[in-house]
């Protein structure tokens, strides 16, 4: 019977491809979340930590599958599926997000208004031949280090190309008056690929939205194609788990590693450009991923992936671990890869999963987009600051006051236990540490802080004041 479900779930009619609805249930155990899988159903997202899972059905099963799960919930249609936008809506070409030409034409509009932004660039070219591209945004001199931000690398996933579009709007119009957008774009080139998976994007307006994976079809029907995030070198192919070698499955890793132009193309230019670290944005379930993914196991940056995105999630609440505590394993991976690789060095890289309202869910609604940008740039900004940290890039501020420099200078940065410290041009003043939000964390005194065991790592900044003195310094927390 479970060979003819996983049979019947996945052997469908193009037409009837598109026509899936997502469907929430209740999980319990994590032998509950396995029998789900081992189900054939396509898990779309979920939480250990919040005891849900979601399934993709194609729109003939789901009352077979209410009917096995009484207290599942059918979710809205607007969650699985893009709704036509008819000539008259002011809407964009994909609802209130944008769509592929929408996109060429704001990237091309923000570089041509802005010293600071690059023309878009091809790297590459897809399976059907379109320009796979990439914006650089920085003030920095040349040879500043690399951050990198990338989305729709599944194309049914737009809400973390939102992100982008916010993320680029925000770095260029507060540069100059936003003290941390001033500081990023001096000190780093962010690096931006707005569409990984432009075939699928552009796929999935009119064809209802459910394309997650490139165009390369290796069976004939609307569902095939190869699952670029299974696609990537390292760990390719570890298990049948964390990706399938049936070209019918919605992660079907391809023949071989890097089989497809796409994943080609942007591991051979990542490795050109050497990034720090960055996000890969997907949607979505409100998490925050970090490697390793294809084996459940801790990296030997574990603590810091750790510490930083209990620092990042602190507004937005997102739960965060590697993929294998939140969800299951995931072999072949953009992640992964970032960080394991032999072809460059580590590079600390997380997946954002953006929104908890399926795919499309905020394509009616500019609120539920407008929340989810600004609570992912919080998210940009705390990690372009760690990793400008991290590279030993840091702003020291002091002052020339009656002939004597008012400064306070730090003796180790990083640090792991205790801050010294010693301040300069002044008998006496008040101490501060603030995180990167500006909220004050602690009050030190006597030139020396004890780090608490629960202060997470991260970037924070110790400020000296003296009457109308003040000096400033960055340092990092690393365990």
């Amino acid at each position: 019977m479970r060979k003819m479900l996983v049979t019947a779930l996945l052997l469908t009619l193009p037409a009837l491809v598109n026509a899936g609805r997502l469907i929430r249930i209740p999980m319990n155990t994590d032998s509950d979340f396995t029998l789900v899988r081992d189900m054939g159903y396509e898990v779309t997202a979920g939480s250990r930590r919040d005891g849900w899972v979601d399934v993709m059905v194609n729109q003939r099963f789901v009352d077979e599958t209410l009917a096995r799960y009484p207290e599942a919930k059918l979710l809205p249609l607007e969650w699985s599926e893009l709704l036509p936008v008819s000539e008259t809506d002011s809407r964009n070409e994909m609802g209130y997000y944008y769509g592929p030409n929408e996109n060429a034409a704001f990237w091309a509009t923000l570089a041509a208004g802005s010293d600071m932004v690059d023309t878009p660039t091809s790297y590459g070219t897809s399976f059907q031949g379109r320009d796979l591209y990439f914006v650089r945004i920085t003030n920095a001199p040349a040879g500043a280090p690399a951050i990198l931000f990338t989305s729709l690398t599944h194309a049914r996933e737009p809400g973390g190309n939102s992100v982008l579009i916010d993320w680029a709007q925000w770095l260029t119009t507060e540069y100059g008056s936003d003290t941390m957008a001033t500081f990023i774009l001096n000190n780093a080139q962010i690096y931006i690929v707005p569409i990984v998976n432009p075939d699928g994007y552009e796929y999935n307006n009119p064809n209802g939205g459910n394309q997650r994976k490139n165009m390369n079809y290796t069976v004939p029907v609307a569902s095939s194609g190869i699952d670029l995030n299974r696609n990537y070198s390292f760990m390719w192919g570890y298990d049948d788990s964390g990706s399938s070698p049936d070209p019918y499955s919605e992660t079907y890793r391809g023949e071989s590693a890097l089989s497809e132009s796409e994943t080609l193309a942007e591991t051979q230019w990542i490795d050109s450009i050497q990034p720090l670290g960055g996000f890969h944005y997907h949607t979505y379930g409100g998490l925050l991923l970090y490697p390793y993914g294809y084996n459940n196991s801790p990296t030997p940056h574990q603590s810091t992936f750790q510490g930083w995105a209990a620092q990042m999630t602190e507004l937005n609440g997102y739960e965060y671990g590697r993929c294998g505590e939140i969800l299951y394993d995931v072999n072949g991976d953009a992640v992964d890869w970032s960080y394991g690789a032999s072809t460059h060095s580590p590079m600390l890289f997380y997946t954002p999963e953006v929104d908890d309202a399926g795919f499309w869910g905020s394509q009616n609604d500019t609120t539920a987009i407008v929340t989810n940008n600004a609570e992912c740039r919080y998210m940009n900004k705390l990690l372009c600051m760690n990793l400008l940290s991290m590279a030993g890039i840091g702003e020291e501020t002091s002052a020339q006051f009656d002939g004597a420099a008012f400064g306070i200078t730090l003796q180790s940065n990083p640090v792991s236990a205790v801050l010294g410290y010693t301040v300069t041009g002044a008998s006496s003043a008040s101490v501060s540490i603030l995180d990167v939000a500006g909220r004050v964390v602690a009050a030190p005194s006597d030139g020396s802080w004890v780090i608490p065991e629960n202060m997470q790592n991260g970037v924070y900044f110790i400020r000296a004041e003296s009457g109308n003195k003040a000096a400033t310094e960055r340092f990092t927390v690393l365990r």
